[in-house]
């Protein structure tokens, strides 16, 4: 008899046991459920909604919506220059007006440099922002077939802010990083891209060469500005180069050059 009281009370207290440590595993559950999400997560999904709605306010969504809906040389202007070295490609899609400085920058590098440039500039007197369709929707047949004989694509971009910063991205690290030291060495702020902007993704047009992979630059307003006398970026101020103030030609000079070092 007491052997089985001893039993009964062994499994008794083995229950009550295995009651607590499974309350303790739910209550910590339900606490974790209501903590505050991920730092990490949370930045991701913001960079990620972020491209999202960058994207869904293009009013274009690709190359040839624009182009059944612009007029070529009145709306918009492509600036192509093919070169013996076919192996560098220098662009600016956002050129012109639309982000206004990046076509002027990406001529100066490709006349350095002696490489290939593909630019597309918006030619109106207002809203040329309308004019922008992101890298990752970018399909001009002519910019696809300059990418496709080139192994590296040096993408130039602006993005709107005071900030004194370059971001520097795209999936050659190498070639990022010879850029960005070149840069520094002129005293320019550079700094790793955000995710949103990083020119890393399948689509982006710069990683469609034969190296799949090339170097995405996201300038400031604020360097942009610096580029030209009274820091205007106007179109009449922009198509005189008599306008332009040193500091464009010495970034222009420290891409060329880290360029240069890798190839």
């Amino acid at each position: 008899m007491k052997n089985i009281l001893k039993t009964y009370l062994y499994y008794l207290i083995m229950l009550v046991i295995v009651g607590i440590v499974l309350l303790g595993l739910y209550f910590t559950y339900v606490w974790n459920q209501d903590q505050p999400q991920n730092h990490d997560q949370s930045q991701h999904q913001d960079q990620s909604q972020n491209q999202d709605q960058s994207q869904n306010q293009d009013k274009y969504q690709n190359f040839s919506q624009l182009k059944s809906d612009t007029e070529k040389n009145s709306d918009w202007q492509r600036n192509i220059k093919k070169t013996n070295n076919k192996d560098i490609l220098i662009t600016a899609i956002h050129g012109g007006g639309i982000e206004p400085g990046t076509s002027e920058l990406a001529k100066i590098i490709s006349k350095k440099g002696d490489f290939n440039l593909y630019s597309f500039e918006g030619l109106l007197k207002s809203n040329n922002k309308q004019l922008h369709i992101t890298s990752t929707r970018f399909d001009d047949s002519k910019l696809k077939e300059m990418s496709n004989k080139s192994k590296e694509s040096i993408s130039i971009h602006g993005y709107q802010s005071d900030e004194n910063a370059v971001y520097i991205g795209g999936r050659d690290k190498k070639m990022a990083d010879s850029i960005k030291k070149e840069l520094e060495k002129e005293g320019f702020n550079v700094e790793e891209s955000p995710n949103r902007i990083d020119g890393s993704s399948n689509n982006n047009f710069i990683n469609k060469n034969d190296s799949g992979s090339g170097v995405q630059l996201e300038i400031s307003t604020s360097i942009r500005k610096s580029f030209f006398k009274k820091d205007n970026l106007d179109r009449k101020t922009r198509e005189n180069t008599s306008k332009y103030r040193q500091s464009i030609y010495d970034f222009a000079e420290a891409v060329t050059k880290g360029i240069h070092s890798q190839t």
